[in-house]
């Protein structure tokens, strides 16, 4: 029996309403990124009595994301490899990379202070290690990765301006960094910059922290999450784009009170725009394995009416693949 004009009506209209629901539902993705991630020293220590993964209680976020990322302090390898320069040396076992993947986690960005304390060949076998495991290796040199993500690509590009042990760097302004920036631009819908700034245990910003922000988002970066504090230091809204100026520690084993809260940047593309908050987490006192706390009023706040436009058409994928596994 055919069904009367005005219910047809009614039916197609649905239908197309889940269509559009659906292209909708495609055209967006979450993105997380965590603050400063150490697995060595007593953090190494801890994982190794009490076999349990700093990660058990994020399950159900990290894996509500398309991309997870965070920025992994040291490298993996042994004590031993050491090189002389590293004062304070970050060397990982590389059993750990295993809670990394199981957690959830897509990439790492490797641009930090600590990075070369086992020198370049522990940079190499670092990058080796993560790319084993289907993680993404970021550093500068293999920046801008492009990661697609849903029907949009984003392009992520680690930097640091605090020297490593083994003398790497990088400057703002610099005609490397904005030819990288340039490259992401003309390929991705999104660009985030991670970047390793500002001083240790400051819970504000400083000038020149908002100065390489006004540069970094003029050359093109649509997104800017911060790290080396060690303290959170809340986000600002900077020429219509959101900054993270510091998530703080994420894993970590400091005791200082303040280095025991962090933030995660919790971002959405929805509609051709990005939109921002963050999340709160804290680690107990005794223990380096942190808590999901909830969302960070003070930072829904500042980023509320931030929600930069991104590249349009989406879709104009980069030559590094999809983030799936």
């Amino acid at each position: 029996m055919p069904l009367p004009r005005f219910n047809l009506i009614l039916l197609i209209a649905a239908f197309g309403t889940i269509i559009v629901c659906a292209k909708a539902q495609l055209h967006s993705a979450r993105l997380l990124f965590t603050g400063d991630i150490l697995l060595s020293r007593h953090v190494a220590s801890e994982l190794e009595h009490r076999r349990v993964s700093p990660w058990a209680r994020f399950t159900d976020l990290f894996h509500n994301a398309q991309w997870v990322s965070g920025n992994l302090e040291g490298a993996f390898g042994s004590p031993a490899d050491c090189i002389e320069s590293a004062r304070v040396c970050f060397a990982s076992p590389d059993s750990a990379v295993e809670f990394l993947r199981t957690a959830g986690f897509h990439g790492l960005t490797l641009e930090n202070n600590h990075a070369g304390d086992l020198g370049s060949a522990g940079r190499e076998h670092t990058r080796n290690l993560l790319e084993q495991e289907s993680l993404v290796p970021v550093d500068f040199e293999n920046s801008p990765q492009f990661v697609r993500v849903g029907d949009a690509t984003f392009a992520l590009i680690s930097v640091t301006l605090i020297p490593a042990a083994d003398g790497r760097v990088q400057r703002i302004p610099s005609t490397e960094l904005s030819q990288k920036l340039r490259t992401a631009r003309e390929a991705a819908d999104l660009v985030v910059v991670s970047i390793h700034w500002g001083n240790e245990y400051q819970e504000l910003p400083d000038a020149g922290q908002r100065a390489q922000a006004h540069w970094l988002i003029q050359q093109g970066a649509d997104l800017i999450v911060g790290h080396h504090p060690h303290v959170v230091q809340l986000p600002e809204c900077i020429d219509g784009h959101p900054v993270f100026f510091s998530l703080g520690n994420h894993v970590f084993d400091q005791t200082y009170p303040p280095t025991k809260e962090g933030l995660i940047a919790d971002c959405r593309l929805a509609g051709g725009r990005l939109s921002c908050q963050g999340i709160r987490t804290r680690t107990p006192p005794g223990t380096s394995i942190p808590t999901l706390m909830d969302f960070d009023k003070t930072a829904h706040s500042a980023l509320a009416a931030c929600t930069p436009q991104t590249k349009s058409p989406p879709g104009t994928y980069g030559p590094h693949g999809d983030s799936s596994r």
